[in-house]
């Protein structure tokens, strides 16, 4: 990835454009609202010049005035102000520019006209504005008063420089910064782009180095970490699927073609045949029941029940269970126990806590010794209901219980009764649906499973 495309580097280069204009608004701001300011006290100064001069001339007369005038013009302009008297439009004392030079601006302020006269070049070879307002002391007296605004020119001069100088500090400031920047999170960036092609190339033993600082690159990084460790966990998960499933249906499989070939290898009685091809349809059903599981774990875990998801009463469901599996359980030697409790509700589907509840009970009756017990249980406690099923078999072993939850997993006691190993699977991919918790227990002697549900439901 290129310096200059990386967001940083831009949107320091946005940072940079943004601060430039500020300063120049901001600079332009300062320089209007001085220059006004500093115009206004030039006007004063002239205005309270022309009263001053105006009341010597009433008081003195006009030879008195012209002898002023000067006096101040020749002291002044060292202070460059200057002082011009013209009587019958002739010139009569003063400074003769103020009169010869052509005015770029002329308007009225106080009953005085004001003029402005650009590049006018001073004692110092500087060209300055002058200002100057003229006052009509009798009908062939004129009197000017003038003043250089050297401060203004040079105020000009001054912000003109620092708009250059900020816009010209401030991108190369930004540019740095943006460098600076974009190489840190290119870095970051490059770090976390090396990681993802390692996961192209199906590497996630690999994770991603986690920086200390907590910034988002650190909580992307854990994040991207987590997903590459559940999708290697997923990975793993379908390959172990693929070869328990090669391995479990081998053997039906492998009976199935044996039978057929030793019943092949000469003629037999039609009792005989029949009697073969019922346990082809056997070891059919076998089948059929593997992969009916495996789809329902596929739907329950893709969230296909979320479509028929409602309120679910779960007394009723277990209690119409209950009456189904009592003669099942009661022909094979054991006590069953239930007693239906009052209505508690969840919200869910129906169908898949049937699927969940059915394995339990199968589970429950077919490890279960005779003369043993199995237990059917629908509570609530602290609004959190619960379907419990216990028996009094051989139990699984602390150490085991996540690993039974697992796809085609049995344990070595199991090995002796028919299944597939997907029966907990379902329950567990049916509690994950309803955001329940799965919980194994010891029942002393014996297994109990309960179903916890996060909240209990109304019942209209």
């Amino acid at each position: 990835m290129k310096l200059f495309k990386t967001t940083a580097f831009r949107v320091a280069i946005q940072f940079a454009a943004s601060f430039a204009t500020l300063s120049v608004i901001t600079l332009l701001s300062v320089y209007y609202f001085t220059i006004h300011e500093m115009e206004g006290q030039v006007e004063k100064e002239l205005l309270h010049e022309l009263h001053e001069l105006s009341q010597h001339y009433e008081k003195n007369g006009q030879e008195s005035l012209v002898e002023l005038v000067k006096a101040r013009d020749q002291y002044g302009q060292h202070l460059h102000h200057y002082y011009s008297i013209l009587s019958n439009g002739r010139f009569v004392a003063g400074s003769e520019f103020l009169i010869t030079s052509e005015t770029v601006s002329k308007y009225q302020k106080s009953g005085v006209f004001f003029f402005d006269i650009d590049d006018f070049e001073d004692e110092s070879d500087d060209d300055v504005i002058v200002k100057y307002a003229q006052k009509n002391l009798s009908s062939n007296l004129l009197l000017l008063v003038g003043q250089a605004q050297n401060s203004l020119t040079e105020l000009r001069e001054h912000i003109f420089t620092a708009l250059i100088y900020a816009v010209f500090f401030t991108v190369i400031l930004a540019l740095f910064i943006g460098t600076y920047m974009g190489r840190s999170v290119l870095s970051r960036i490059n770090l976390i782009d090396s990681g993802m092609d390692k996961v192209i190339e199906s590497d996630f033993t690999q994770l991603l180095p986690v920086t200390d600082d907590e910034d988002e690159f650190q909580a992307l990084t854990l994040k991207l970490n987590f997903m590459m460790g559940k999708i290697e966990k997923l990975i793993n998960g379908m390959r172990q699927v693929s070869d328990n499933i090669a391995h479990d249906l081998r053997s039906p499989l492998t009976r199935m073609r044996s039978r057929l070939e030793v019943t092949l290898l000469q003629n037999r009685d039609e009792d005989e045949y029949r009697e073969v091809m019922q346990k082809v349809i056997d070891d059919c059903d076998e089948l059929l029941r593997t992969f009916n599981s495996l789809l329902a774990i596929t739907q329950a875990e893709s969230g296909v029940f979320r479509d028929n998801v409602d309120v679910v009463d779960i007394t009723n469901l277990v209690d119409e269970l209950a009456e189904l599996y009592r003669a099942v359980v009661e022909d094979s030697g054991l006590e069953f126990i239930w007693q239906k409790p009052k209505k508690i509700a969840v919200y869910g589907s129906r169908s898949s806590l049937i699927q969940a509840v059915n394995n339990l009970l199968e589970n429950a009756i077919k490890y279960t010794p005779e003369g043993g017990k199995v237990k059917l249980e629908v509570r609530i406690s602290n609004n959190r209901p619960s379907i419990i099923v216990s028996d009094t078999g051989p139990g699984i072993p602390k150490k085991d219980r996540q690993r039974v939850l697992e796809r085609f997993q049995r344990l070595d006691s199991a090995r002796s009764k028919s299944g597939s190993g997907l029966g907990l699977s379902l329950v567990n991919a049916v509690v994950k649906l309803h955001n329940a918790k799965l919980i194994l227990s010891d029942n002393n002697p014996g297994l109990k499973v309960e179903i916890k549900f996060p909240d209990a439901e109304k019942i209209n």
